[in-house]
């Protein structure tokens, strides 16, 4: 017989009860309980999903990957400080804070998990929302990114691209990446569009996507894939939530998928995507691959469907690192790395990376590229051909 372990619940940020009830959307849009989870004295949290119960040190991985983060997580932080008695800066939360803000304002967050009745109802309150008319949109982006721009340039950590989230009438939910004309970052949108494209062309599943601009501003929409229609959800938890759950590397993107396909959470073709991802962002100069730039969904049953499309791939290695500052356009320095001596990767990938500096050289791009950038290409388209040559056999 087990003996019995007690807690106390802990005090939370606002007067936040201790115990809470998370909420799941399913791809239908119905709403169903996911979980009951409590906030224990010392950090843990006690989940219980039916009659399974389960304590974690601190947040369970989902709820880790719902906080806030990056540049939508500090616009957040600053909106929500004052009401709920919160550090204005994102880097000063910690875990009760992520609970305060999850529990009272989290909404239309990545994936399909509600975090309390009142999110919830918010949530609901939401289906009555008119989608954005297709033909008023750029004009709404324009104003969007206007109001932003104070904090979204100058203030915003290096390399990490402005962004707001939008619900329109031809396109859905998405996500909306924005630059200033004339920057790196606004010749660089173009060209993710382009590689995510090229991807699907490939074979690879990928965010769907388009490109828009005013006189002021290049546009990136990025179609949400873990929405269905207005209001059904697909579950979606990014690889490094998933790898800090089950293996607690956080290396690179073959690594997690060879671990990933042996404990059969995703197929051999998942992790052919995978691999073929983080080959292409090689020869492509993407160097931003951490496990947040990947996920996998989750079905209405909780279990891992597949992995993501892909998403957040261009050539990460010539975007602007902060303070007006703009790398080199120098030719990229592609490596094996883990990936290994695979021609079934890298033959797919080479075709793909040449189609891709091919396009940029020759201009046929979404907005004209600088004569820089074309330079650029063709030397880049050079480089993959003699890099793969020995690793694909003629």
């Amino acid at each position: 017989m087990r003996t019995p372990q007690y807690a106390s619940l802990r005090s939370l940020p606002g007067g936040l009860a201790a115990r809470q009830k998370i909420h799941r959307i399913l791809s239908t849009g119905s709403v169903v309980p996911f979980a009951v989870v409590e906030f224990i004295e010392g950090g843990g949290t006690l989940e219980r999903i039916g009659g399974q119960a389960q304590l974690y040190d601190g947040l369970p991985p989902y709820m880790a990957f719902s906080s806030p983060s990056g540049f939508l997580g500090r616009q957040l932080a600053r909106a929500v400080a004052t009401d709920l008695q919160l550090p204005e800066s994102l880097k000063d939360w910690g875990d009760d804070e992520r609970i305060a803000y999850l529990f009272s304002r989290g909404m239309n967050l990545a994936g399909n998990l509600v975090y309390g009745d009142l999110p919830l109802q918010k949530e609901l309150d939401f289906r009555g929302c008119v989608p954005m008319p297709a033909g008023q949109k750029l004009g709404h982006y324009v104003d969007v990114a206007t109001e932003l721009k104070g904090t979204a340039y100058g203030s915003s950590a290096g390399g990490e691209q402005p962004k707001f989230l939008g619900f329109n009438e031809d396109t859905g939910h998405v996500i909306v990446k924005f630059a200033k004309r004339g920057s790196r970052m606004a010749e660089l949108l173009p060209l993710e569009h382009l590689a995510l494209h090229i991807l699907s062309e490939t074979g690879v599943p990928s965010a769907r996507t388009a490109i828009l601009s005013s006189k002021d501003y290049v546009f990136l929409e990025v179609q949400r894939f873990d929405r269905v229609g207005n209001f059904g959800r697909v579950g979606m938890l990014s690889a490094g939530s998933v790898d800090d759950e089950f293996f607690g590397r956080r290396d690179t993107w073959s690594e997690f998928a060879a671990r990933c396909e042996k404990a059969k959470y995703i197929s051999a073709r998942d992790a052919w995507n995978i691999d073929v991802m983080a080959a292409f962002s090689e020869l492509i100069g993407n160097g931003d691959r951490h496990l947040e730039n990947i996920s996998l969904l989750v079905d209405d049953e909780g279990e891992y469907q597949s992995v993501a499309p892909a998403y957040d791939i261009l050539p990460m290695d010539y975007a602007s690192i902060g303070g007006g500052i703009d790398p080199d356009l120098n030719p990229i320095k592609p490596k094996v790395g883990t990936i290994g001596a695979r021609p079934d990767i890298w033959a797919p990938a080479a075709a793909a990376a040449s189609a891709f500096w091919s396009t940029v050289r020759d201009n046929h791009l979404a907005l004209p590229a600088t004569q820089e950038m074309r330079d650029l290409a063709a030397r880049n388209v050079e480089v993959v051909k003699a890099f793969v040559a020995p690793l694909v056999p003629s």
